[in-house]
């Protein structure tokens, strides 16, 4: 994971956030990401497709993605197979 979350920091400028939190039983580990935009989420797919899914799979399971904001038509061709949930703005605020 270490060299992953480098990986990520050092080679992908549009990764705005790539943190990992994991439950006190290490039994649920949450990802939240966030991207500058579409583009920078489709590098990090192919980055991760490419160096990291295997090692990923060997220690867990993806049960649900949840995506926030708006994405272009290929980026949600590209998660098109995580079967994603998307969330729209609907109110509140950011600081």
């Amino acid at each position: 994971m270490a060299e992953q979350v480098k990986a990520t920091k050092t080679n992908e400028a549009g990764a705005l956030n790539y943190e990992w939190a994991i439950s006190d039983d290490r039994q649920v580990c949450h990802v939240y990401e966030r991207f500058q935009d579409s583009a920078a989420a489709i590098t990090h797919l192919e980055s991760f497709a490419a160096n990291f899914a295997a090692r990923f799979a060997e220690v867990g399971r993806h049960t649900r993605l949840v995506v926030y904001g708006t994405l272009s038509a290929q980026a949600k061709d590209a998660l098109a197979r995580l079967n994603p949930v998307y969330m729209a703005p609907f109110g509140g605020f950011r600081r």
